[in-house]
C-alpha cells in the first residue's frame, strides 16, 4: 500500500532519451533532384575525352649522303690545288649517288670534305704567317726610321750619309781604314769618303795614326751607378779631339803645332753609340808629301 504523502519512485535508468526522428514521408508526391555543381560536364556525342593521346611512331626518311661540292668551293677559294684535288671526289659521289650506291657517294664526299677543311686550315696559317711577318716588318721599318731621323738630328764628327764627299770611285771607304794605313790627298776636300791607300814608304799625304775607343771611366756615371746611353755630340767632340792631339804628340815626339800636321778625327755619333761602337779614328795629313809614318823619322 503507497503512502500519498512519499514522492513518486524513478527508475534508476539515467536521463530521459530522445527517440530517433525519422525524415517526413511524402507519400504519393515525387522528390524534386538538385544537380551537383561539381559534377563533369557531359560530353557531346563524337568529341575525344581529355588526356594525352596517342599518336603512331614517324619514320623520317634518311638524309642523302653529302658530295663534298660545298668543300670543294672551300678549297678552291682557299688554296686552288686544294679545290682541284677534290672535285674528282665530288664528280664520283656524285655519280654514286645518281646511282643509288649511297655508300660508295658517302666515301667520295668524305674525300672532298677531308680535302677541303685541309685547304682552309692552310689557308688560316699562310694568313697569320704573313700577318706577323708583315707587323713585324712594320716594326723593323718604324725603329729603322727612328734610328734614321736619331742619327740625322746628330751632329757629327762627319758629314751625314745623304752629303756628297769626295775621293777616288775605287777608293777605300774611310770607315775601312786601319790604323797605320797611309792615303794620297789629293783631290780632297773637307768631305772625304773614300781614299788610294798606298805604302807609307811612298809620297803620300794622310795618315790614320791610331784607332782608340772610348772608356767607360772617362763618362759621368748616372745616379744609379750606370752610363749615358750617349754622352752627346759636344762632349764626344772635345774627347776625340783630347785623345787625338795626345797620341799625336806621343808618336811624333813634339808638341803639335810644331809639326806642321793637321789632325783630324772620326768619332761614333748616336747612332754609332747605339749600336755599342765606340770607335775613334785619328787620321792626320800634311800640305807637303811624307815618307814614312807618323814618329818613325
Amino acid at each position: 500500500m503507497s503512502d500519498p504523502t512519499l514522492p513518486p519512485l524513478v527508475p534508476p535508468s539515467g536521463p530521459a532519451t530522445t527517440p530517433p526522428q525519422t525524415p517526413p514521408q511524402h507519400h504519393g508526391t515525387a522528390v524534386p533532384h538538385v544537380p551537383d555543381p561539381y559534377a563533369p560536364l557531359p560530353l557531346r556525342p563524337g568529341v575525344r575525352p581529355p588526356g594525352p593521346v596517342a599518336h603512331p611512331p614517324a619514320f623520317r626518311p634518311a638524309a642523302e649522303p653529302s658530295t663534298g661540292a660545298g668543300w670543294t668551293v672551300v678549297g678552291l677559294l682557299s688554296w686552288w690545288p686544294f679545290g682541284v684535288t677534290a672535285y674528282p671526289h665530288t664528280q664520283r659521289a656524285t655519280a654514286a649517288l645518281a646511282a643509288g650506291d649511297r655508300e660508295q657517294a658517302a666515301a667520295e664526299g668524305a674525300k672532298a670534305r677531308r680535302i677541303g677543311i685541309a685547304g682552309l686550315v692552310f689557308a688560316i696559317v699562310i694568313t697569320c704567317a704573313a700577318v706577323v711577318a708583315m707587323t713585324a716588318g712594320l716594326l723593323a721599318l718604324g725603329f729603322w726610321t727612328a734610328s734614321q731621323e736619331d742619327r740625322t738630328e746628330s751632329a757629327t764628327s762627319y758629314a751625314a750619309d745623304d752629303e756628297p764627299g769626295s775621293g777616288p770611285e775605287a777608293g777605300t771607304d774611310v770607315w775601312e781604314l786601319r790604323e797605320g794605313d797611309c792615303y794620297l790627298t789629293e783631290g780632297l776636300t773637307d768631305v772625304v769618303r773614300t781614299v788610294d791607300v798606298v805604302p807609307c814608304d811612298e809620297p803620300h799625304g794622310g795618315e790614320l795614326f791610331d784607332i782608340t775607343y772610348v772608356a767607360d771611366k772617362v763618362l759621368v756615371q748616372n745616379d744609379d751607378g750606370s752610363y749615358p746611353d750617349y754622352p752627346g755630340d759636344a762632349w764626344m767632340a772635345r774627347y776625340a779631339d783630347e785623345v787625338c792631339l795626345a797620341e799625336l804628340e806621343k808618336q811624333n815626339g813634339t808638341l803639335a803645332e810644331r809639326s806642321n800636321l793637321h789632325r783630324w778625327h772620326m768619332a761614333p755619333d748616336a747612332w754609332d753609340w747605339r749600336t755599342m761602337d765606340r770607335r775613334i779614328a785619328c787620321l792626320v795629313e800634311s800640305d807637303t808629301d811624307l815618307t814614312g809614318r807618323v814618329g818613325s823619322s
